[in-house]
């Protein structure tokens, strides 16, 4: 996949992850609109009091295997509940991943004030501006409608891979007059911090690793359950039935970690815990100073969007708009922009959809 197709898919991503099962459509006024309502009164609402984490969840490609003889029938086409069930327990896990390394990055920001750190970030920014904005309110709940205001709607995460921090603001205008009651501008502008990486794994990582499985294995004194368990076959008591499932996923977890050791590349779990543990070092200051960086973008990202009226045509398009020697700023599929360290590329892309085969016992009837 080359890097526009990348800009592209990773923005399509960046919406569902900011909660939008179906992002609203861009709308741009025309610069007559836009003199007329100028300047503009701006309203940030940032309604998070804590850092999120954009989990990994993608819906599985499921297939329910019948009986023997009878063919396998997708799940699109009658095994709904089968795709559940499997996506229920893939978004678990999805869950579960940003929930716990996302953790440490939040106790490294406690008592830091995010909310105003990224609207004082905004603030500092639009004053740059004057004849188009003026006066400044940040607060936590959305305001009634109202005209001749610039709305920003901010959300704030960590990547699914947590290399890099996310600002998302969803920006509005509201018209005046004849527009009234309708928005003459929305877009969504997305500020990407520069990416954190973790070191190449290496043949002595996957030694160190192999050896503490290995012991964390022995801990668990697996092999004196399997003694307990084979001494007596015939037990099918509900203590028997827990210590052979015991077993069995102890040693399911086992043979997953030994090759999560092997590999030549990190898991995703060691990686993440890396990047966050670099995130967290100095209470977080890395994580702050990106935080108090995001105004600066998203005023530039909205300066060069208000000002693209005249480009009819080409807006639209998939292109590069501003590139220097630390940042670039593109336009992505359907008019969107995404401002990110230069060379880095949008980090908030999720695996391809896993294809997962369930018996007709776990998937039910169809």
């Amino acid at each position: 996949m080359n890097r526009r197709v990348n800009w592209a898919v990773a923005m399509a991503t960046v919406m569902g992850l900011a909660g939008c099962a179906q992002q609203a459509r861009v709308i741009r006024p025309s610069a007559a609109q836009l003199h007329e309502l100028e300047p503009l009164s701006v309203v940030d609402v940032i309604d998070q009091d804590k850092l999120a984490a954009q989990d990994t969840f993608t819906a599985a490609n499921v297939n329910v295997m019948p009986g023997a003889g009878v063919p396998i029938m997708a799940a699109a086409a009658g095994g709904a509940l089968g795709m559940a069930i499997v996506n229920a327990e893939i978004k678990s896990e999805a869950k579960r991943f940003a929930e716990e390394h996302v953790q440490p990055l939040r106790s490294a920001l406690q008592g830091f004030d995010a909310r105003s750190a990224l609207s004082d970030s905004l603030r500092q920014a639009l004053i740059l501006q004057p004849a188009r904005f003026g006066d400044f309110r940040a607060v936590s709940t959305a305001p009634a409608s109202a005209p001749r205001r610039l709305l920003v709607n901010t959300t704030y995460s960590m990547t699914p891979d947590f290399s890099a921090l996310q600002v998302i603001s969803l920006v509005s205008i509201e018209g005046a007059g004849a527009d009234s009651g309708k928005p003459i501008y929305r877009n969504t502008l997305v500020y990407q911090s520069k990416r954190q990486v973790a070191p190449r794994k290496t043949a002595e990582d996957s030694k160190r690793m192999t050896a503490q499985e290995n012991q964390r294995y022995l801990d668990l004194h697996v092999d004196d359950d399997i003694a307990k368990a084979n001494a007596d076959l015939n037990r099918r008591d509900p203590e028997a039935a827990h210590l052979r499932t015991k077993i069995k996923q102890e040693q399911v977890e086992h043979r997953k970690r030994m090759a999560q050791a092997a590999s030549p590349i990190w898991d995703a779990d060691t990686r993440a815990r890396y990047l966050a543990g670099v995130w967290a070092i100095d209470q977080g200051a890395a994580l702050k100073a990106a935080m108090q960086a995001s105004g600066a973008e998203i005023a530039h990202m909205l300066q060069l969007d208000l000002a693209a009226q005249g480009a009819a045509g080409q807006v639209e398009k998939p292109r590069t708009v501003f590139t220097s020697d630390a940042r670039e700023i593109e336009y992505v599929d359907g008019g969107r922009m995404v401002s990110v360290a230069k060379g880095d590329g949008d980090t908030s892309l999720k695996e391809p959809s896993p294809m997962v085969t369930v018996p007709i016992s776990a998937a039910g009837p169809h």
